[in-house]
């Protein structure tokens, strides 16, 4: 990787390339050119959140600790340059800018890490933010900018907290918020060659079809009872579990094992786990004050309990979230609900 070291690409390297790669054609294009308003727009609502997430940790994020002596969080320091003042930014040039050329990859690379280098599409808004003069708003028109980009992209989700406003105040394909649309109930596709009372697999039969490829053979009986046993209880078969099963001719021989396995108290042990990962079950507190949380298998438990019961998703979870219990709550909805945040205080 080259970079300049004193002159402005230590930083320029650092924080531009903090960008990625991106086709370099037509950038530079007359008809590229956008209005100042435009231009405008594109940066706040675009170009300045990469900038954030791809340079500032390097250069802006602590004024203190900013490489190269290039601060990139305005539009006066990308002119500056930092040590080599040389300016990393020439309005209107992208070619001839710095700062486009390390994200491109061309002789600079930058960011320095391929896992963090920009898309084409993200090297090309740059481009045609620098094409069109390079403008820089204040931060209030930046924030209205970049409300009018929420409403006109996609659904506007304000989040509890974050890193930037960027974090907050985020937009989203419709489709991305699937969790919190209704529920849809599609009509199963009709398939040629579809073997399943599963209206499920109609589907992934049409997309297997569709990609040309057929779909696995039914597994034999020793396979299937080690998937079941793996999947609902985490644990392998038993000998003599596996030679029941093969030797249980009867039509049934797949269901009973099924309720067998789901009522294994390990079933729930096995669901739990996950469930327990989400909500950030820890028996300790962890980072630096490792502290012991000494009543937390109670929550623990009451999980293992839920799904070993059959409990609905809505009575496991609204004690959790409930800000008081009645005086009348039993010991098991007052457990629930002492879990926040993945805090236990009992």
């Amino acid at each position: 990787m080259r970079i300049f070291m004193k002159p402005l690409r230590t930083c320029l390297t650092v924080a531009l390339l903090s960008l990625g790669p991106f086709s370099a054609a037509s950038a530079t294009a007359a008809d590229d050119t956008l209005s100042v308003k435009d231009a405008e727009r594109l940066f706040a609502a675009e170009v300045l959140p990469l900038l954030k997430s791809k340079c500032f940790a390097c250069h802006g994020d602590d004024p203190k600790g900013i490489k190269g002596e290039f601060d990139i969080r305005t539009r006066a320091g990308m002119l500056a340059g930092g040590e080599s003042e040389t300016a990393a930014l020439v309005p209107g040039k992208p070619d001839e800018s710095p700062l486009y050329q390390s994200i491109r990859w061309d002789e600079l690379e930058m960011p320095p890490k391929e896992n963090d280098r920009l898309t084409e599409a993200q090297i090309a808004l740059v481009g045609k933010w620098i094409t069109s003069g390079a403008p820089w708003p204040n931060e209030e028109a930046i924030n209205e900018y970049r409300k009018q980009a929420v409403g006109a992209k996609g659904v506007r989700a304000v989040t509890s907290g974050g890193l930037s406003q960027e974090w907050i105040d985020r937009h989203y394909d419709p489709e991305d918020l699937w969790a919190y649309l209704p529920i849809a109930r599609p009509q199963a596709p009709q398939v040629d060659g579809h073997r399943s009372d599963n209206p499920i697999d109609a589907f992934i039969t049409r997309t297997l079809q569709a990609a040309k490829l057929a779909p696995a053979n039914p597994a034999d009986k020793r396979t299937l009872i080690r998937r079941l046993t793996f999947d609902l209880t985490g644990l392998p078969p038993t000998p003599a579990e596996i030679e029941s099963f093969l030797a249980d001719d009867s039509s049934q021989a797949y269901e009973k094992l099924v309720d067998r396995l789901l009522a294994s108290p390990h079933y729930g042990e096995q669901m739990a786990r996950h469930w327990l990962d989400v909500v950030r079950y820890a028996d300790s507190a962890g980072f630096s004050n490792d502290f012991a949380r000494p009543n937390a298998w109670r929550y623990r438990d009451y999980v293992i309990r839920s799904f070993n019961s059959d409990k609905p998703y809505q009575p496991v979870e609204q004690p959790r979230f409930s800000a008081r219990l009645s005086r009348s709550a039993n010991a098991a909805l007052r457990t629930a609900n002492r879990h926040r945040s993945a805090v236990i205080a009992i």
